[in-house]
């Protein structure tokens, strides 16, 4: 059995291998100073965390009792992946809830071109070595729709932002409205009036943007997700539910 250490700060923690039957992925133990059992699935592995004083039958047994939401969240993750955004030439892309087509291009100007007449179903990213460049392909096509959106962004979020901060009578609490790829967050508000979003939002449906101005700005008014913050959301952005659940359901779908 091949047993590793990990020292991260003050927590020391031991991985060893997991042999366990009729699951279909590797099974990772974890052993550290936690008090409780717990299991996390990746698309490629699944991990259990233990204390460091339970026995493997025990941590075995704990896996067997978890064994179907164990089976379905492998699904959902490996899912979840296939669907993940590629840069490909050929590949797929969500845009504004619509699948399409990526097709890369060759060209002294960088651009992205959107449902051309002859291909209504289309992203066109246009740049120097997108296609048959001496860079990675992929990385060029990124870095093309990264200042596209990022421009897209810069032209939509300030100004909504800021006419609904007015609207709702907040205007003087917004300092400044910032644009910002962040590892997990799509929004945040800081109680100094700074607001920041993540600009791969543009991305989404356009009610979904708006949605996420309205739960930002909304911030200005209560700085929590108490009842009363949710009722001035709802009166700026009565479906707001529907894009909660759009951005749970397709988030992942919408990052490279």
């Amino acid at each position: 059995m091949l047993t590793r250490r990990l020292q991260t700060g003050m927590e020391s923690r031991q991985i060893e291998h997991l042999a366990v039957a009729d699951l279909p992925l590797d099974c990772r133990l974890v052993r550290s100073r936690r008090k409780s059992l717990a299991v996390h699935v990746r698309h490629d592995l699944i991990e259990v965390r233990a204390p460091a004083f339970v026995g493997r039958g025990d941590i075995l047994k704990f896996l067997d009792k978890h064994r179907g939401w164990v089976l379905r969240k492998v699904q959902e993750k490996q899912q979840r992946h296939s669907e993940r955004l590629s840069l490909s030439d050929g590949g797929q892309i969500l845009y504004k809830a619509r699948l399409l087509n990526i097709e890369l291009c060759d060209s002294a100007r960088s651009g992205v071109i959107l449902a051309p007449l002859d291909s209504p179903h289309t992203m066109r990213i246009c740049g120097p070595g997108v296609k048959g460049g001496r860079v990675d392909q992929q990385s060029a096509a990124a870095q093309v729709l990264k200042r596209w959106l990022q421009q897209q962004a810069k032209d939509y979020l300030p100004a909504r932002t800021r006419a609904l901060a007015e609207y709702l009578g907040v205007g003087h609490k917004l300092k400044e409205v910032v644009l910002r790829k962040t590892r997990s967050k799509w929004g945040h508000c800081t109680s100094g009036g700074r607001i920041q979003y993540n600009w791969l939002i543009m991305l989404a449906p356009d009610g979904v943007i708006d949605y996420m101005i309205a739960h930002e700005v909304c911030h200005l008014l209560h700085m929590n997700h108490s009842a009363v913050y949710w009722q001035a959301v709802a009166k700026v952005c009565p479906d707001y539910q529907r894009y909660v659940g759009w951005l749970k359901d397709n988030e992942h779908r919408l990052w490279f």
